[in-house]
């Protein structure tokens, strides 16, 4: 007899028994299949997503994604500090804040009528309970991934779901399919499009994502609230002063610890905020130098 797949493992669309689908590193989709997830784009976690245009300076073993470039408006932001008052844990829907959210499928929301509120909600943020599987997933992550011996690890405190519209997902998810057709990624036992979670480290000008600080400002100075209201644009970045090791383009990295050391208050805060994205990364293209031909 068939053992019973616990429900953590069943593909979270409607009606479906289907299993998760499992990439190369063992990591489950939300889905069983690009059509499920398609029908339901809704329902998709708030793990991370966004986007990467290249690496920083070359650490050895960091993937630089030159074939392909892609943004979205759809990660958590993690905060980081120091002596920061825990908040109670709390296993309410994010949206409604009474109904329990969906445990077995990892969801933030209790169901489909408060995912697609939270899309008319955007731009904007919402706290994730500490209790909640995707705090542990992306505080791991951040921890694992520290790699800098010279400077002491801060572990992340708070960390919160980034509100986007309905079409903003639409066409992140639409870009990424686009180029899983192109390169076949999946067929090669990679995340479709080769999608890949990825650290921003932005300059904050308010205290968005501090205690009690979830509006975001208008200051054309603030790249956190931009990126957040706006998404990531590549003409931000023309006429600045310094191109980037590998020219013009969206730095993100597989090490927190290298996007820490891009991140800046502009207010005093014993916070700090860093963006955690998805990528899809495309061709990868591995550098062990500076080259500002490639961008």
């Amino acid at each position: 007899m068939q053992q019973e797949l616990p429900s953590s493992l069943i593909c979270v669309a409607p009606g479906c028994t289907n299993p998760r689908w499992q990439d190369h590193n063992g990591d489950y989709n939300q889905f069983c299949n690009k059509r499920c997830r398609n029908a339901n784009l809704h329902l998709q976690n708030a793990t991370v997503a966004g986007a990467v245009a290249t690496s920083e300076s070359a650490e050895a073993g960091e993937t630089v994604a030159s074939g392909y470039s892609a943004f979205t408006n759809d990660p958590a932001a993690a905060f980081v500090a120091e002596n920061v008052q825990l908040d109670p844990h709390s296993n309410a829907c994010i949206i409604c804040k009474t109904a329990p959210y969906n445990t077995a499928h990892r969801s933030l929301f209790c169901g489909v009528a408060c995912a697609q509120r939270s899309m008319e909600m955007a731009p904007g943020i919402i706290k994730i309970p500490q209790s909640h599987p995707i705090f542990t997933d992306i505080s791991n992550q951040f921890q694992t991934t520290w790699r800098y011996t010279n400077v002491p690890f801060k572990p992340a405190k708070h960390i919160y779901f980034i509100l986007i519209s309905a079409a903003s997902e639409a066409a992140y998810v639409a870009y990424r399919t686009k180029v899983e057709q192109e390169g076949n990624f999946l067929k090669r036992g990679r995340t479709e499009g080769n999608q890949s979670r990825r650290f921003y480290g932005a300059t904050r000008q308010c205290m968005l994502g501090d205690p009690g600080n979830t509006e975001l400002c208008s200051s054309q100075t603030c790249d956190l609230c931009k990126i957040i209201r706006t998404s990531f644009d590549l003409q931000f970045q023309r006429g600045q002063t310094s191109s980037g090791p590998s020219g013009y383009g969206l730095y993100t990295s597989a090490t927190s610890s290298k996007s820490d050391s891009y991140t800046t208050n502009k207010t005093p805060s014993p916070l700090k905020a860093m963006l955690m994205t998805k990528v899809v990364v495309g061709r990868g293209y591995k550098m062990t130098q500076d080259d500002t031909t490639r961008m």
